[in-house]
């Protein structure tokens, strides 16, 4: 058996794979770990469809050839996030025009497109669950299993195109964090550090009942520093920012344990002494990582 990716032969060496399947999840494994992704794959000089079963049973002696198109791990995913912002811009479309008819074709790859969303939404390794961002479409009525049900409840159009609005705004936010990372990490560290100026005014906040200011700052925090973290994982060498992330993230554990025990004097230490500074230093890692360039 040969295996070419993207047209040159490797030389792979078997373990224990005894089928298509798992000659295929081994080198699919390796791809990964060297930051490539499997694009397209010809088996025997006959494309297979990666999301198919049949041919994953098939033994290795009835395999002669396998073919791969590979790409960079990163120009996959900035694909993968056009392709799900691309579908969600026609959905806010025909909810927009009442197109009951290209609602009903959309419906039909949703499922396809929800588990893709598990992935591009997800932090890190950890996939997300994508019911968290389609919740608001199946209650509005749009829904696979209900698209053709003529007992499911009567679609609100206006509904469903403010959902898919704002799970494209999401997709084009991770897909400038993917094309543009440095450019995102740069502005989401400056934001942090700006914030940082007044976090000690979240502990006063939560003593004196101001809640909803505290939450509202804590929120903006949680969500640049994620932004963060997700744009300087496609970053080489921004170990040093990233380092810093990995403290702040740690800190934010700490930061629920004292909200859950309504330490108030805790959290503000936490904020000024600990988070702080941290915050502070970021646009400097940011500089370095620039200058090592």
């Amino acid at each position: 058996m040969t295996i070419t990716i993207n047209n040159e032969s490797i030389d792979f060496t078997l373990e224990k794979e005894q089928s298509a399947g798992a000659v295929m999840q081994a080198v699919s494994s390796w791809l990964e770990e060297s930051g490539m992704l499997v694009k397209e794959v010809k088996m025997n000089g006959h494309t297979i469809l990666l999301g198919e079963e049949d041919w994953k049973n098939q033994p290795l002696e009835d395999v002669k050839s396998i073919d791969i198109q590979a790409v960079d791990l990163r120009e996959a995913r900035i694909h993968q996030l056009q392709t799900a912002r691309d579908y969600f811009n026609l959905l806010h479309q025909a909810a927009s025009e009442a197109d009951r008819e290209q609602l009903e074709e959309l419906a039909d790859s949703f499922n396809d497109v929800q588990k893709l969303l598990a992935h591009l939404l997800g932090n890190g390794s950890q996939p997300a669950n994508p019911g968290v961002y389609t919740e608001g479409l199946e209650k509005a009525g749009f829904f696979p299993s209900k698209a053709a049900d003529a007992e499911a409840p009567s679609s609100d159009f206006e509904a469903i195109a403010g959902e898919a609005t704002s799970i494209t705004l999401l997709l084009d936010q991770r897909l400038r964090e993917t094309a543009s990372p440095e450019q995102e990490a740069l502005s989401a560290s400056l934001m942090l550090a700006k914030l940082a100026e007044n976090l000690e005014d979240v502990a006063v906040q939560l003593q004196t009942g101001n809640d909803k200011a505290a939450m509202d700052t804590i929120i903006v925090l949680t969500e640049l520093l994620q932004t963060l973290m997700r744009s300087l994982a496609w970053l080489p060498g921004a170990e040093s920012a990233l380092s810093i992330a990995r403290e702040l993230n740690g800190i934010f554990a700490e930061m629920e344990e004292a909200m859950k025990l309504s330490d108030t004097v805790l959290l503000g230490d936490l904020l000024e002494y600990e988070m702080k500074p941290r915050l502070q230093e970021l646009p400097t890692a940011m500089e370095r990582l620039e200058a090592g360039k």
